[in-house]
Order: C-alpha cells, then sequence, then structure tokens
C-alpha cells in the first residue's frame, strides 16, 4: 500500500505528474494524475478494453468535484489547460491518497468538511465505481458533480467542435451516453439517484503534459447533485458493459475489490512513472 501525505498531495509538480491506476482482469481501468487532472492520452476514470485484440477506449473521462458548505464553496477537481491555466485546483485540499493496486481513496478536507472518494472497478466488467462519504464530523453540505465524457481510442485526443453534440438518453438514475452514429453507448448512473441539470457543453482544450502538452476536449451532458448529511454516501458508476448489470451492493463491490489488492499489488509498485502504462 501508498500513502501519500498532505505535504506532497499539495505541492503542484507532484499533484500533476504523480499517478494512480487500478485496472482489472479483462484489462479495463481507471487512472489520472492523484488530483484528477488529465496528464495523458490514456488517462480516464473508465478506459474499457472490448476484447484482447481491440484497442482500449477513453469513456467517461474524468468527474470534477464542488462541495458547499456553509455557505462556502470549494472546487475539488483539477483541470490544466493549454493556457497553461489551472482552473480549479482543488487538490490544495486533498489531506491524503491511499493507493494499494484495487482502490484509490482521496481524503479531501477544509473547513466543516472531511469527503473521501473512493475509485474502484468490478472484476470482470468494464464498470468504474466513484463512492463518495462525508465524514460524521462534517456539516451538512451539497455535492455537484461534473461528469466529462469522451469516447476514443487511448492514443488519440479529441477535438471537439459546435455542431457535435452527443446524445444523453436519460435514465430514471442515471443516462446512456450515445458520442456519435456508429460509437458504442455506455452508461452513467448514481446511487441513490442523483438531481441532474443538463448542460450540453464542451469543455475545450485541457493540457496533456506528459504527452508532450497535447491537448483535447471533453463533453459535458450535465450536472449531478446531491445533498449530503454528515455520514452519507453517494455513488457514480460508469459501465462500459451493454447488457451485463454491475454489483449494486456496493459493500460487497467494494469488499471484492479489496480483497483483489494483493495480486494487483505490482499495478502501484511504480505508480509516478509512464511504466504503469506500457502494459497497457
Amino acid at each position: 500500500m501508498i500513502v501519500i501525505p498532505r505535504h506532497v498531495c499539495r505541492e503542484t509538480k507532484n499533484a500533476l505528474t504523480y499517478e494512480w491506476m487500478i485496472k482489472n482482469e479483462r484489462g479495463s481501468y481507471a487512472a489520472t494524475s492523484i488530483s484528477g487532472a488529465l496528464t495523458r492520452r490514456q488517462h480516464g476514470l473508465l478506459v474499457a478494453a472490448p476484447a484482447p485484440t481491440e484497442t482500449p477506449r477513453v469513456l467517461f473521462a474524468k468527474l470534477d468535484e464542488e462541495i458547499e458548505v456553509e455557505s462556502h464553496v470549494y472546487k475539488l477537481g483539477t483541470n490544466e489547460y493549454l493556457t497553461n491555466v489551472l482552473n480549479p485546483d482543488g487538490f490544495v485540499y486533498l489531506q491524503q491518497v491511499t493507493l494499494d493496486g484495487a482502490l484509490a481513496e482521496f481524503v479531501y478536507e477544509a473547513a466543516h468538511f472531511q469527503l473521501t472518494k473512493t475509485v474502484w472497478m468490478q472484476p470482470d466488467q468494464a464498470t468504474t465505481y466513484i463512492h463518495y462519504r462525508l465524514a460524521e464530523h462534517s456539516a451538512r453540505a451539497q455535492l455537484t458533480l461534473v461528469p466529462l465524457c469522451d469516447n476514443r481510442a487511448f492514443d488519440c485526443v479529441t477535438q471537439g467542435n459546435e455542431n457535435w453534440r452527443f446524445r444523453i438518453e436519460r435514465l430514471p438514475n442515471g443516462f446512456n451516453v450515445h458520442a456519435q452514429d456508429g460509437a458504442a453507448a455506455y452508461r452513467i448512473f448514481t446511487l441513490p439517484a442523483l438531481d441532474f441539470t443538463p448542460l450540453d457543453l464542451w469543455y475545450w482544450r485541457f493540457q496533456l503534459r506528459a504527452d508532450g502538452n497535447a491537448g483535447t476536449d471533453l463533453y459535458v451532458p450535465g450536472l449531478l447533485r446531491a445533498v449530503l448529511q454528515p455520514g452519507a454516501s453517494c455513488t457514480v458508476i460508469a459501465t462500459g458493459e451493454p447488457d451485463a448489470v454491475p454489483e449494486l451492493d456496493l459493500p460487497h463491490a467494494m469488499q471484492q475489490a479489496r480483497r483483489r489488492a494483493p495480486y494487483f499489488a505490482e499495478a502501484v509498485s511504480k505508480p509516478f512513472t509512464p511504466k504503469l502504462f506500457t502494459q497497457v
């Protein structure tokens, strides 16, 4: 297990160069910098490996968080743009990052709140779980989540345009994402069901600093919102499986992931180097 302490997480260079990765038996994976910023083409929260002979695809790129507590708004996400601007710079609230090869845990903390985000994958599916829990000692909070969507080969970039709009098919607790005709759809849903506000926007010119400052664009279908009481939680599940049903018993799903940690420990043995991605 690797524990990255606060003083390391909150330094800009570390936040943008230290990386984490978790993957399952089928070759699907989730990986970003520890700040959540995408710094290479291969980064994404759901990178699906459809078949052994096919190129993995970045589907669900990232999820930015904003939390409002006691009338104060804290933007917890981090993005770097081709203008060399960091906005937001939510890594300044990172208290600790813990990696064991099967789960990645991020603790954000400031006055009046502590929010823990845990990311893991289902062993036998291209399915990623992003679980948020507000600490018992925190004040009541409103959590706003910004899903940033994609659908591309993991060695390419996306160039959006105003005439290209993803088709979003609403579901009772989420939505299907159709990037374009001929592209396989994927699902993003939440437990419990969260409020959804449509946006239909492109976010432009994300800088991928580890790839020679290549740029990519991401699509935002809308905002997800949850009101969290102290001790409460919510989960975003992204799946590239058209027919399979993801594990919805969250404690059981997390326990399955934890049991896999010793087997997948090599995935974080050298977590901060491009070597992580050479065998994907």
